[in-house]
């Protein structure tokens, strides 16, 4: 039933971007044109040397294993989605933390950059950008993925770390990790542009009202969904709360990216999603808490 339903909807999915190329063919090729756009002035130049970098540092076994858990979550919560991901399968692959170590570390250090949150909030969005901001969205997914690293099993790991040896072996290792890492971003490319089309799709949806079709946007991919939250005359807490539950969310896009990594390194899609979702619903609502009761965001 479940490979049905799959089936079903990839052929609606299809259909309806057939569609959109051939009613709107202009309007369908500038939202693949804006979605490849975005992968390659975002996240190649920002993922790609840090795939290869981490390829190169696991392989050659520089890294001691005490230090994984720490390089993870430091290069996660500061560079941003998705390398906080990358960075936890590429380390469960060449055994430096159980699976379940892995699939916490993919999730809460998943987050997109403090950079860019602030350029979304202060520049697109107009609106301030204080402590409590960043206690929000990084401060909540930090401290409860600590609390469940703390108790997890880690039963399934057993450490199998191979080192180099030469210089033709690191030659070798440089060489695998740039294929590896452009093979990764080739396929994070393909969903950005599919739901960039996606996105462009909504606009031709004549009975969704602005505000529906706005939040459906940022619900597909959070760039085109702040983008079209910031045309919107909104309340500004209303406003605030939207540009958090975008943020922390990071859309369907960023849900796909991130399971198309975690499958190369088998590992669980459904416990990323369900971490995700509680991420989400702590943050959402600790912020609309803030806003309507604490009043000190804005």
């Amino acid at each position: 039933m479940k490979k049905i339903l799959s089936a079903i909807l990839f052929v609606c999915l299809s259909f309806i971007v057939l569609c959109f190329f051939i009613l709107a063919p202009k309007e369908a090729v500038n939202a693949s044109r804006q979605g490849l756009i975005l992968w390659f002035t975002q996240i190649l130049p920002t993922l790609l040397p840090f795939s290869i970098l981490s390829y190169v540092v696991l392989a050659s076994g520089i890294l001691p294993d005490k230090l994984g858990r720490g390089y993870i979550i430091f290069c996660g919560f500061l560079f941003g989605f998705p390398i906080g991901c990358k960075l936890s399968c590429d380390f469960y692959r060449h055994h430096m933390l159980s699976k379940r170590e892995a699939e916490l570390l993919s999730c809460f250090t998943n987050n997109l950059s403090p950079v860019f949150a602030t350029a979304v909030m202060a520049d697109m969005l107009k609106l301030p950008v204080r402590l409590p901001f960043y206690l929000l969205l990084y401060g909540i997914p930090l401290v409860l993925g600590l609390i469940l690293l703390k108790t997890a099993k880690t039963t399934d790991f057993s450490p199998q770390k191979e080192t180099a040896s030469g210089f033709h072996m690191d030659m070798q290792i440089l060489d695998a990790g740039i294929l590896n890492g452009f093979e990764t971003l080739i396929r994070i490319c393909g969903y950005i542009m599919l739901f960039s089309i996606l996105c462009g799709i909504l606009s031709y949806i004549p009975c969704l009202t602005p505000k529906v079709r706005m939040f459906l946007t940022g619900f597909l991919e959070v760039t085109n969904g702040i983008s079209a939250l910031s045309t919107m005359s909104l309340n500004q807490k209303f406003k605030y709360l939207c540009g958090v539950f975008f943020l922390s969310l990071n859309g369907l896009s960023g849900l796909f990216q991130s399971a198309s990594v975690l499958k190369e390194a088998d590992l669980s899609v459904l416990s990323y999603v369900k971490l995700k979702l509680l991420l989400v619903l702590l943050t959402t609502g600790s912020a609309a808490f803030l806003l309507f009761f604490g009043r000190i965001l804005i």
